[in-house]
């Protein structure tokens, strides 16, 4: 099973370092192709995209539902007619680093690094923008001279670009000698054309509406859905700790972003429209963590939970079989290997105790009862740093670099694709692989994953 995510990494990883920039001159059929055999041998949805894109666009319907969706199924897919484009160079004084923009499955995605000149002191933030009009600001943090930053827009949103439009990444530091430096695409020039023949544009008031991107690359809800989802979530988690409690004789604590907003205010951050839980584990090796959550996500599943599974298998997103999509929970093991850490995703090795979580304390999180690690500002500031106290609206953690070990020993959590199908075909409906989930109808699979 590690061989096999293992492989599937890699095989993306490689793809997009070495593959892709080196067969613009093969025949397009080849690379639809290729593109079809790795989303085979990874499961990975861009590159089921790229080859039903292809397929459609050459009148091969049936071999791209076959494929990708329902024999006879809707293949429609307004992406299909998207295009992407280097601009020329200009006369913008470029900023070190590379700016990418790439069309995928799930909606655009935006990433760069961004080097620091010894001479300079390091710019704050980077501002990435779609014809000037700031999407989203990303806080940059410099590692060994370097900063990462990575985004999306999603699916749902890309409509209300322009049908073309001029995507660029843009130092954005007062006072700072790269103000207003652009970070080139390959090949030197200052961004990427993006054309979207289904765009309708309003972007502008969008924003205006709601404010800039989220880190998922949807719009913040406002106030009043934000406050319908907040309370949907903590419905959904009173439901779910009672089985915990109930059931599998452990508490179900609160993590991450939610801990955060409750430590801070007993409320969530603003604007935060996801909620993070986690459970401690009873097992100290990673295989027998997998083994552990593969049963309690049964018990859930008999007990009316849905539960999805991302392309990794990582377990797992929970939310009621009556529900909306969007009201989930990301739920978590926390086990110890007997290190003197706890381990958990998010890419996670932290120096504290499995005692921690174990016995959870009561809090108040906007007024309902939850359940939070014993020393809940330990945990923060191990994750988070010794600044978590400090509101950052631009931080992003999706580019810290994360030590091989830890990568590595998590990955062994994650369930095969074998287990995963098992699941799914013990328990369907109820356990939802997003790696087997076909790609098409479009509406089938927001229904049942969302975008």
């Amino acid at each position: 099973m590690q061989g096999e995510r293992a492989l599937r990494r890699r095989l993306f990883d490689f793809y997009h370092r070495f593959v892709a920039r080196h067969t613009a001159r093969l025949p397009q059929w080849l690379r639809a192709e290729i593109a079809g055999l790795l989303y085979h041998l990874t499961r990975h949805s861009d590159f089921g995209f790229a080859h039903a894109r292809y397929l459609t666009r050459h009148r091969q319907q049936a071999r791209a539902a076959r494929l990708y969706g329902q024999v006879g199924g809707d293949m429609t897919d307004p992406l299909f007619s998207a295009s992407i484009t280097p601009v020329s160079q200009t006369d913008i004084s470029p900023a070190p680093g590379v700016f990418q923009v790439q069309i995928g499955y799930l909606g655009l995605r935006l990433s760069g690094i961004l080097n620091q000149k010894a001479e300079l002191p390091p710019p704050e933030r980077i501002s990435l923008e779609a014809d000037g009009l700031s999407l989203r600001k990303e806080t940059l943090r410099f590692d060994k001279g370097t900063a990462q930053f990575r985004c999306r827009v999603s699916r749902p949103l890309l409509v209300r670009l322009a049908p073309d439009t001029l995507l660029e990444a843009r130092i954005d530091s007062l006072g700072h000698p790269l103000h207003d430096a652009r970070l080139p695409a390959p090949g030197g020039g200052s961004g990427w054309r993006l054309t979207l023949p289904h765009a309708i544009g309003g972007m502008a008031e969008e924003i205006a509406r709601y404010g800039p991107v989220e880190k998922k690359g949807h719009l913040t809800p406002d106030a009043a859905m934000l406050q319908e989802r907040q309370a949907g979530y903590l419905e959904l988690y009173d439901a779910l700790r009672a089985v915990f409690e109930r059931d599998l004789n452990r508490p179900l604590f609160i993590l991450y972003g939610t801990l955060l907003g409750q430590v801070r205010a007993q409320d969530f951050i603003p604007g935060d429209d996801d909620f993070d839980v986690g459970y401690p584990s009873r097992a100290t090796r990673p295989e027998a963590v997998r083994r552990e959550a593969i049963e309690i996500m049964c018990t859930l599943a008999e007990q009316g939970f849905v539960i999805v599974l991302n392309a990794s298998g990582r377990p797992f997103r929970v939310r009621s079989a009556d529900g909306p999509v969007w009201c989930h929970l990301d739920n978590r093991p926390v086990f110890t290997p007997g290190d003197g850490h706890v381990w958990l995703h998010k890419q996670a090795r932290l120096p504290l105790h499995l005692a921690d979580f174990e016995d959870s304390e009561e809090a108040v999180l906007r007024g309902r009862k939850v359940l939070r690690p014993l020393r809940p500002e330990a945990f923060l500031e191990a994750y988070y740093g010794p600044e978590w106290r400090v509101p950052d609206p631009g931080y992003s953690n999706t580019a810290r670099p994360v030590p091989k070990m830890v990568t590595r020993g998590l990955s062994r959590i994650c369930l095969s694709g074998r287990e995963q199908q098992e699941l799914a075909k013990r328990y369907p409906g109820r356990i939802i692989p997003e790696r087997w989930q076909p790609l098409y109808p479009l509406a089938d699979y927001a229904e049942s994953l969302g975008f």
